[in-house]
């Protein structure tokens, strides 16, 4: 998707870029459910995680109406990832009186632990046995009760995880912890992508998303859709077009409701812009200013909107994503993520 941005540049004009941008703009919808809404966040602005500070930081968060926590540091994708490496923070071995381990029970922080930092390779699982578990280890550092679930592989089936290794790691995190939900995010269909250009080909991944599901106990999304003209998303309803913003979440859910009725849902949602994602020396080089000037973040109406048709459409957990490459903690769209999370 981040190539799109390189790629567009050449293909339309920028007064064509703009006109294409702007027949995407929604209205939100405001109405809302009396369901509890569970907000976490899979990464914070770079002014915030270079700290360290977690205290401060989950102090913060919750006192925002944010309760959950995933640990990824990366703040940048492109010409090449870089990370401040703070996951090792909350991965094995640990020690629960570690400052981050102290800060989660201190705060009431629930920590949500990825599979890649626990078996970063499948092969390494052993399946079935508690005996030197990492994971095990995690949770005892963390306290039980501070762990809201753990992740299984991201995006198993868009990146060709095999369906063995998500069973592994799923029936590993059952026999370590039964009571710990296991959650699976699944990649969203990008038009682009040779994957998913015939009928066939996006029908046998759907297939797969249902098929890796049974090795999770709350599934979903991530839908990053603003703008379309750079995301090239699609859902399971747009017969391979490119949907639009509006429809994303929407179309995602009403799918997945259909498809696995009877697991809880949850969605991951676009807290960047994907312009945020490049070292600035190397966007500016490589992708004109008209671009980069008509490229942005969701905006508050946007962040409204989707988590309104996520609340709507029967999800129970939103996480963000994204924010980590953002620069401030002022920058859009975080002080609007920080709004959702005191409103609901």
């Amino acid at each position: 998707m981040i190539k799109r941005l390189l790629q567009l540049w050449h293909q339309f004009p920028s007064r064509q870029l703009a006109l294409i941008i702007a027949a995407f703009v929604t209205v939100p919808n405001t109405s809302a459910l009396s369901k509890p809404l569970d907000f976490g966040v899979a990464g914070v602005p770079r002014d915030l995680a270079s700290k360290r500070n977690y205290d401060q930081l989950f102090r913060t968060l919750t006192q925002n109406g944010i309760t959950e926590f995933f640990p990824t540091f990366q703040y940048q994708e492109v010409p090449r990832p870089k990370t401040f490496g703070f996951e090792k923070d909350f991965s094995a071995p640990c020690r629960a009186d570690s400052s981050a381990f102290k800060a989660l029970r201190n705060t009431s922080m629930k920590l949500i632990i990825p599979a890649e930092i626990v078996y970063p390779n499948p092969k390494s699982i052993k399946e079935g046995s508690t005996t030197d578990s990492p994971l095990a280890e995690i949770i005892a550092c963390a306290g039980i009760e501070n762990i809201s679930g753990i992740t299984n592989y991201d995006e198993a089936a868009f990146h060709g995880i095999s369906i063995d290794s998500v069973r592994r790691f799923y029936n590993h995190a059952k026999s370590v912890a039964p009571k710990i939900p296991v959650l699976m995010v699944h990649g969203p269909i990008i038009t682009d992508r040779p994957a998913f250009r015939s009928s066939r080909k996006r029908s046998r991944y759907l297939d797969d998303v249902i098929a890796f599901s049974a090795y999770a106990d709350i599934v979903g999304f991530d839908v990053y859709p603003i703008p379309i003209v750079v995301s090239r998303v699609a859902t399971p309803l747009s017969n391979g077009n490119d949907t639009t913003p509006d429809k994303a979440v929407v179309e995602y859910l009403t799918w997945l409701n259909s498809a696995i009725p009877n697991k809880p849902k949850l969605m991951v949602l676009q807290g960047f812009s994907y312009t945020d994602m490049y070292e600035a020396s190397f966007l500016k080089a490589n992708v004109s200013k008209e671009l980069r000037d008509i490229v942005s973040p969701p905006n508050a109406q946007e962040i409204n909107m989707m988590v309104n048709q996520a609340k709507q459409n029967g999800v129970s957990k939103i996480i963000w994503w994204g924010q980590a490459a953002l620069k401030t903690s002022k920058q859009a769209p975080w002080p609007d993520i920080l709004r959702m999370g005191q409103k609901y």
